[in-house]
């Protein structure tokens, strides 16, 4: 369910201001997920379409959130 902040024009309002989309299920396929492992939505939907079923899963198959520098590199500081 997605956080009152992040429907309807508040979304369009934070694209302007922000350089990722803050609901990751309006995101383009070309926005990265991971920046540590320069993971996109796209690597994400591929690895779930050919079997990922766990996040344990979708890393293994990525590469996403296995460098551990997250807050580092990416936008959302997280």
């Amino acid at each position: 369910m997605p956080d009152a902040c992040c429907t309807g024009d508040n979304n369009v309002k934070n694209l302007a201001k922000s350089p990722f989309t803050e609901d990751i299920r309006l995101a383009p396929e070309a926005e990265t997920v991971c920046y540590c492992s320069r993971v996109t939505k796209a690597d994400i939907l591929r690895a779930v379409a050919a079997g990922a079923r766990s996040l344990e899963d979708i890393k293994t198959a990525t590469g996403a959130c296995t460098k551990g520098r997250c807050r580092e590199t990416s936008p959302r500081g997280r």
